[in-house]
C-alpha cells in the first residue's frame, strides 16, 4: 500500500503535467538562458557608454573647442578674409576676478571686400538719399567681406552681396532683374535731418565738388529748401511706402540710421543686419563676436581722429567729414507741421509694423519738439 505523501505527489504531478513536449521544454529553457545573456551584456556596455560620454564631456569642456575644431575644419580656407583673425580681438582676459567684459576695440582688421567665387543672393539696401548708404555699405563690405554695388553697377560687379539704391527717387533707378531679388533693408533717418543731408549732396555736385566734402551754406540751403521742399517731403513719404509695400517681414527689415548711429544700439542693429544677410544664399559673414569690433570701426570712425593735432591745437570739425559752417538746418512752422502730419500717416498705415511703428514714432515727437520750440531764425541754428 502506498504511502500517503506519495499518493499526493503523483496525484498533483497528474495534474500539472506540462502540455509542452521535451524538446520544447529544453528550447524555451535555453531561450530564457540567451535572453539573460543578451540583458548582462547590454547593462555591462551601457554603463561603459556613459562612462566614455562623461570622459568626452569633460575633455571638450576643458579644451573648449574640441567639437568645433573638428567640425569646422572641413569649411575652412586659409584664403577666406571670413576666417582671417582680427588684427586686435576684443579684450575678454578677466581682472581681479571680475567677470569678462568684452569691449569693442578700435582697430579691427577689415581686409578689402572681394568678389565671391561663387552665385550669391544679393539684398537690396534702400534709403532716401542722404540716409547713411555708404556708411551702410561699407559696414555690409566688413560684416561679409564681398564686395556691394548699386543700382547703376558703377562698379561693374553684377555678383554682389548688397545692392544700394534710392528708389523710386530720382537718384535711383528700377534695377532690371529685381523681382529675383528676395530680400531687402529698409535704410531710414528722419527728414529733419535727411533732406538737408540730400541738398549737401546736390551742393557738392552742382558745384563740382568732391562728394562729402563741402556742406551746403546756411542761404543756400534756405533757398534751396523753399524751392524743394513739398517735393523731397512727397518723395521721402512714396520712397518709404513703397520698399514697406514691395518687401513683406521677414524678407525686409527696417534700419534706422539713429539706431544704426547710437552708441548704445549701433552694435545690435548691426548684428541684426547680419543675421538677415545670412539668410541669402552663399552669403556668410565674420563671426558674431567680430561685428560690435567691425561696426566701431566703420560707423563710429569719428572716435578714432584725433582731437588734437600735432601742436596740441583742437582738430576743426571733429564731428563730420564735411567742411564749412556748421548749423542746424532750420524749418518754416508750416513745413515742421507738414512733415509732422506726413510722418503721422505713415505711423497711421503701418501700426502693426513692429519694425517700422517705434521709429516713425520717435521721428514724430522730434518734429513736434521742434515745432512746439521757438521759431527756428535762421541766425540762432548756427552751432
Amino acid at each position: 500500500m502506498e504511502e500517503p505523501n506519495e499518493r499526493t505527489y503523483r496525484k498533483n504531478r497528474k495534474r500539472f503535467k506540462s502540455m509542452f513536449t521535451p524538446a520544447q521544454q529544453k528550447f524555451g529553457a535555453l531561450t530564457v538562458v540567451v535572453l539573460l545573456v543578451f540583458v548582462l551584456i547590454s547593462m555591462v556596455s551601457t554603463s561603459a557608454t556613459r562612462e566614455i560620454s562623461s570622459q568626452s564631456k569633460e575633455g571638450i569642456s576643458r579644451s573648449g573647442q574640441v567639437t568645433t575644431k573638428i567640425v569646422s575644419s572641413a569649411f575652412e580656407d586659409p584664403l577666406d578674409p571670413l576666417q582671417q583673425p582680427l588684427q586686435n580681438p576684443t579684450e575678454e582676459t578677466p581682472q581681479n576676478g571680475e567677470q569678462n567684459i568684452v569691449q569693442p576695440q578700435a582697430n579691427c582688421k577689415i581686409l578689402p571686400a572681394r568678389v565671391p567665387n561663387h552665385k550669391i543672393q544679393s539684398t537690396f539696401t534702400a534709403s532716401y538719399p542722404g540716409s547713411g548708404a555708404k556708411m551702410t555699405w561699407k559696414l555690409i563690405e566688413g560684416i561679409t567681406g564681398l564686395v556691394t554695388g548699386d543700382d547703376f553697377q558703377l562698379n561693374g560687379h553684377e555678383n554682389i552681396v548688397s545692392i544700394k539704391t534710392h528708389y523710386p527717387s530720382s537718384e535711383g533707378r528700377p534695377l532690371p532683374g529685381a523681382d529675383s531679388i528676395p530680400r531687402a533693408i529698409l535704410l531710414i533717418r528722419n527728414p529733419l535731418y535727411s533732406i538737408p543731408s540730400y541738398f549737401n549732396f546736390v551742393y557738392e555736385f552742382q558745384n563740382n565738388l568732391p562728394g562729402h566734402s563741402q556742406r551746403a551754406p546756411l542761404n543756400e540751403w534756405i533757398s534751396w529748401r523753399n524751392e524743394n521742399f513739398d517735393q523731397q517731403l512727397q518723395v521721402w513719404q512714396k520712397h518709404t511706402e513703397y520698399w514697406m509695400d514691395t518687401y513683406r517681414h521677414p524678407n525686409r527689415i527696417v534700419v534706422s540710421y539713429e539706431d544704426l548711429t547710437d552708441d548704445e544700439r549701433g552694435a545690435e542693429m548691426a548684428l541684426k543686419i547680419t543675421e538677415f544677410l545670412r539668410l541669402s544664399d552663399g552669403v556668410r559673414s565674420r563671426p558674431d563676436e567680430d561685428i560690435p569690433c567691425i561696426w566701431h570701426t566703420i560707423v563710429k570712425y569719428k572716435d578714432l581722429k584725433p582731437k588734437v593735432d600735432g601742436d596740441g591745437q583742437p582738430v576743426l570739425d571733429q564731428q563730420s567729414k564735411r567742411g564749412g559752417p556748421k548749423y542746424i538746418a532750420p524749418y518754416t512752422p508750416a513745413q515742421l507741421k507738414a512733415m509732422m502730419n506726413m510722418l503721422t500717416n505713415l505711423l497711421e498705415r503701418y501700426r502693426k509694423d513692429n519694425g517700422i511703428n517705434s521709429v516713425l514714432v520717435s521721428y514724430i515727437d522730434e518734429v513736434a519738439r521742434r515745432a512746439q520750440g521757438p521759431s527756428e531764425d535762421e541766425n540762432t541754428q548756427v552751432e
